[in-house]
């Protein structure tokens, strides 16, 4: 069976976690779909908004423990056994690339979303979670320190003090709570997750792909600029997204008074 499906379909890229019977755990051949896929996405310019998920009812319960001897002779990352160090630099540099993708990303939560699983999700520029859905720092109960990003995301989407508390106990956070604290962006019930988090994909599947991604950039950037270099920013931005073939094709629907048919050039 494999262990990450991948479907495309008009744009968009679906990707799905398939080792169920593990609560879709993270093994070596994930990680190393996972880069795969990342580095196809970024360079395919058909590939115009990435849906990444779990399958059996869990997005991922984070990285897998419990290998078998020969799984351990890959490595935490299939490149073989070596540093922690040097495994945290690869899966760093994977969910780094998954954060700084120029195309939109939505993460379609069922289930767990644990350790580096969590820090997955957080990485997508929108979360969509099922209403059974639960989110946890597991690291401190394994005596771990924290990873997958999420020592920077987190105190950046819940503020420090929740970040602290989340982390230094390692207790589960219900979708509502997830929600209310800001952690993610919507909660439906799990059987309309399927559904709504196709839609919201299809949709920036279908948008201006490059003006999406200049949006991106701007927002990612905002919390080191100053209002100053914000608004340099914008501009430079907007001069390039006026020389797209969908600008033109935007201003051409609203003169015509139709809907924007988007090619992502």
């Amino acid at each position: 069976m494999d262990t990450t499906l991948v479907e495309r379909s008009d744009g968009l890229v679906t990707v799905t976690f398939n080792r169920p019977e593990k609560k879709n755990a993270l093994n070596a051949t994930s990680w190393a779909e996972l880069d795969r896929v990342l580095t196809e996405v970024a360079n395919n310019p058909g590939d115009r908004a990435l849906l990444l998920t779990g399958a059996g009812g869990n997005f991922s319960s984070g990285a897998d423990l419990a290998t078998t001897p020969e799984e351990r002779e890959k490595g935490l990352t299939g490149h073989g056994p070596q540093a922690v160090l040097n495994e945290m630099r690869i899966v760093g540099d994977i969910i780094n690339r998954l954060h700084h993708l120029p195309k939109p990303t939505i993460a379609a939560v069922d289930g767990v979303a644990v350790g580096v699983a969590l820090g997955i999700a957080l990485a997508c520029d929108l979360v969509i979670a099922s209403d059974r859905a639960r989110f946890c720092e597991v690291f401190v109960r394994r005596g771990l320190a924290l990873d997958g990003g999420t020592s920077w995301t987190l105190p950046r989407l819940v503020g420090t003090r929740r970040a602290k508390q989340l982390a230094f106990f390692g207790d589960m956070l219900s979708a509502q709570d997830a929600l209310a604290w800001g952690l993610i962006n919507e909660v439906v019930p799990a059987e309309e997750l399927p559904k709504v988090a196709g839609d919201r994909a299809r949709r920036l599947a279908n948008g201006p792909t490059i003006a999406l991604s200049l949006i991106k950039r701007l927002l990612d950037a905002s919390g080191s600029l100053t209002f100053e270099q914000a608004v340099e920013e914008e501009a430079r931005a907007q001069h390039i997204a006026y020389t797209t073939k969908d600008m033109i094709e935007g201003i051409t629907a609203f003169l015509e008074r139709r809907e924007p048919r988007f090619t992502g050039q």
